[in-house]
C-alpha cells in the first residue's frame, strides 16, 4: 500500500498557526501589562503630623481651634495633588450624626472670608495656608493651598475656629460655645484624619488625632 506524503502536512500547519496566535497574544498582553504597571503613580514618601489645638483664645470662654499639618521629612508634594479628609464623630448624647470635611484645591469650603488671624481680618484665604511669613501673609498669593509646594520644614495652618470648622471638621461654624457644646467639641475630642495623594490615591497620612 502506498501512504500519502501530505497527510501529516495539515496538523503541523495547524499547529503552527497556533503556536503563532499564541505568541501573538501573549506579545500583546506583554505590551498591555507593561503599558498599564509603567504608567502607575508612586505616592511620595513623606513624614507628615496633624495636630488640632486649642490656644484659648482671648478668654477661656472663647478658644481658638486651630488644625496644624507639619512636614518633618520626605518628599515635596504639590498641595493640588492633595485630598484632606475629615471625620468627627459626636458623642451619642448630643443626637448629632458623624460629620465629614473634605479640602482639595478646588473644593468650595477651603475659602474662608473675613477671618480673623492674629488679630488681623483676612478678607479671603484658602486653608490649610502656608504659615511662612518669609513668603507671604495668609491669603496672599502663593500661599494658598493648592498654590504652593508643601516642602520638608513647612506647617500648613487652618488660622483659626471658623477655618477649622467650615473647612475640615465638616461642621459650619466652632467660633461660638453653643455650637460646641451642641456637637460636643471640645479638648479630648477625636478627630480622623486622612491625607491623600490624587495622582495616587494612597495615602501620604492617616490617623486620629485627639484635640488638646
Amino acid at each position: 500500500m502506498n501512504s500519502d506524503k501530505n497527510d501529516a502536512v495539515s496538523p503541523v500547519i495547524g499547529v503552527m498557526l497556533m503556536l503563532v496566535v499564541t505568541i501573538i497574544i501573549a506579545a500583546f498582553v506583554s505590551v498591555f501589562a507593561g503599558n498599564a504597571f509603567g504608567n502607575t503613580e508612586t505616592a511620595p514618601a513623606a513624614a507628615l503630623d496633624v495636630k488640632i489645638l486649642s490656644n484659648g483664645g482671648s478668654n477661656s470662654a472663647d478658644p481658638q481651634y486651630v488644625m496644624l499639618i507639619e512636614h518633618h521629612s520626605g518628599s515635596s508634594i504639590p498641595t493640588s495633588d492633595m485630598r484632606i479628609v475629615s471625620y468627627y464623630t459626636p458623642p451619642s448624647t448630643t443626637g448629632k450624626t458623624m460629620q465629614r470635611g473634605e479640602l482639595t484645591a478646588m473644593t468650595r469650603n477651603a475659602t474662608v472670608a473675613n477671618m480673623k488671624i492674629n488679630g488681623e481680618t483676612i478678607a479671603s484665604v484658602k486653608v490649610p495656608y502656608l504659615n511662612d511669613i518669609a513668603r507671604g501673609k495668609p491669603g496672599d498669593a502663593g500661599t494658598n493651598f493648592g498654590e504652593y509646594t508643601f516642602a520638608p520644614g513647612d506647617v500648613l495652618s487652618t488660622g483659626a475656629s471658623l477655618g477649622t470648622g467650615a473647612a475640615l471638621v465638616g461642621l459650619n461654624d466652632l467660633t461660638t460655645q453653643e455650637l460646641r457644646e451642641e456637637y460636643g467639641f471640645k479638648r479630648g475630642s477625636a478627630v480622623d484624619i486622612e491625607i491623600i495623594h490624587l495622582p495616587s490615591q494612597k495615602n501620604l497620612y492617616s490617623g486620629r488625632v485627639i484635640v488638646q
